[in-house]
């Protein structure tokens, strides 16, 4: 691992022309994770998330399989939990893990719209249902320790209308809380422009929602005590909402022009069908019919001439309460690099991973990341911060 001080990208050129604020961010310390620490001696399919048990165990989310996963540094050895299915101890599609308190988790099933909790040796407990309150497909995203539950609310309803009208372009963030069943909207976000597609049949309806290409938006995190950080893409700086609320400088960009690379990286993962929740009314079963969904070709986009400063989902809360947030890059730039704020906003230093390499978790002190090798198999490592 490597730390030195460097200046932010463009801040010299433009002192004269940016606000005080952005031209005194000064010099960012640097930080290159070089080499893994560990390596999971198994590899995975498409690892989404991960949170970090003690012991050197974690819990993964490995979307092939639709699987929750329970991995073990020391030993080796890996135990799913649970399995795919709409019943008790069951899950449709696996998305976020939540840290909740008593060293507890919550497993996001998207699709079934509710949570399960899952204990820090791997059982699988109560079910919680979303509030009848919250609909659409709304996004849980994190917890403070007195167990009040931060989503972002759904722009979309998959019962509603018949897809020409248009999504807001922004989306609110909301609090619940599960003592009270109360709901609290706490700040709206700007979401990505999206374009939805419904086909099929009343028996058998496919949704598809496609975001456009390198489509800006707001990227928000929660920490443990309450604290909501939202990173703007207006102007690219970040912001703090709770009992300590704060606002940071914008930060230097230099803007990155989408070449044919970026265009080609992006129809490639948006062809990728292991990237869809898919929502039938009807299906096998039940005389209903699966319904392959429409390939997307580039001409149905409308490509912007600048990608945004940072890449969208790609922000993540540390275990110290602070703000990772990935900076865009050309599709030939391999090197993952991120932003790192304080509870002040405050740009504090730029971490670097391998080339080649995907953040999936932050732990105590620790950065998970996995590589793809030559068969497309993920390797999961874990480094020292």
């Amino acid at each position: 691992m490597q730390l030195r001080l460097v200046r932010p990208c463009g801040v010299a050129a433009l002192a004269l022309a940016l606000p005080a604020g952005l031209a005194a961010q000064g010099r960012v310390a640097e930080q290159r994770l070089d080499k893994p620490d560990a390596e999971f001696q198994e590899s995975f399919d498409q690892v989404t998330a991960l949170r970090e048990l003690p012991g050197g165990k974690v819990l993964l989310v490995d979307l092939g399989p639709k699987a929750l996963i329970m991995a073990d540094f020391k030993s080796g050895t890996q135990t799913t939990i649970g399995r795919n299915g709409q019943g008790p101890g069951e899950y449709q599609f696996p998305g976020a893990l939540i840290p909740y308190p008593g060293d507890s988790t919550l497993l996001v099933d998207l699709v079934s719209r509710r949570l399960l909790t899952v204990s820090a040796d791997g059982k699988l407990g109560k079910t919680i249902p979303y509030p009848e309150a919250i609909q659409g497909l709304a996004q849980p995203k994190g917890a403070d320790r007195q167990g009040r539950i931060y989503l972002q609310g759904s722009a979309f309803r998959v019962g509603d209308g018949d897809g020409s009208g248009a999504i807001p372009d922004s989306a609110p963030v909301v609090r619940w809380d599960r003592a009270t069943n109360r709901l609290d909207t706490l700040i709206k976000v700007k979401i990505p422009a999206t374009k939805v597609q419904r086909t099929g049949t009343s028996n058998a309806r496919v949704v598809m929602m496609r975001p456009q290409p390198f489509a800006p938006q707001d990227e928000w995190v929660v920490t443990t005590d309450g604290r909501v950080g939202i990173a703007r893409v207006a102007d690219y700086h970040v912001e703090w909402i709770g009992d300590r609320p704060a606002k940071g400088p914008p930060v230097a960009i230099q803007p990155i022009k989408v070449g044919d690379g970026d265009k080609q990286a992006f129809m490639d993962a948006i062809k990728n069908s292991r990237n869809r929740i898919t929502i039938n009314n009807g299906g096998p079963g039940r005389g209903g019919q699966e319904i392959k969904p429409p390939e997307p070709s580039a001409d149905e986009f409308d490509w912007p001439e600048y990608k945004p400063p940072f890449r969208g989902r790609s922000a993540v809360a540390s275990p110290e309460g602070q703000m990772w947030v990935q900076r865009s890059a050309t599709a030939s730039d391999s090197v993952p690099a991120f932003d790192v704020f304080d509870a002040s906003g405050n740009l504090t230093r730029r971490v670097f991973l391998p080339k080649g390499r995907q953040l999936v978790g932050l732990g105590n002190g620790t950065v998970y990341a996995v590589r793809t090798d030559e068969d497309g198999l993920q390797w999961l490592e874990r480094y020292r911060r």
